[in-house]
């Protein structure tokens, strides 16, 4: 590992940036995660994957899945553990609306949301859009 400043620098964008105003998926390339989204007007998702997958270790990620929500959510425990279910401490997150629930939830123009994701969708919005910023 570099310098702290170095990392810093890093993971806010200087290893690029992806901008979109269309419903298409958006993927970090395979050596990176995207570590913000800029909202260029009001937006609401189709689908915000975290890096570490649909978990509460994972993150914050919306999506039509049962197991897409804010932090708390139980997993099933690693294979060999004596426990069914386990969970990481995190409590609390609500249910972001997305894709084809009837009240979305709308994340407003000028806002930046700050993560580590690997795949996004918007709705589409040919007068906004979002510029996801890359890193490590």
């Amino acid at each position: 590992m570099g310098n702290n400043s170095t990392e810093v620098a890093y993971g806010f964008g200087q290893m690029g940036s992806i901008f979109t105003n269309a419903n298409t998926q958006v993927v970090a390339p395979d050596d990176k995660v995207i570590v913000a989204i800029q909202f260029l007007a009001d937006t609401t998702f189709d689908e915000l994957s975290p890096e570490g997958g649909t978990s509460a270790l994972g993150g914050i990620c919306v999506g039509d899945a049962t197991d897409e929500k804010g932090a708390g959510l139980e997993v099933a425990a690693a294979s060999g553990s004596t426990g069914g279910i386990m969970n990481d401490g995190a409590s609390g997150g609500q249910i972001i609306n997305a894709a084809g629930d009837s009240n979305l939830t709308v994340f407003p123009k000028g806002m930046v949301l700050y993560g580590r994701w690997k795949s996004f969708t918007i709705d589409a919005d040919a007068d906004g859009g979002v510029i996801a910023y890359l890193g490590y």
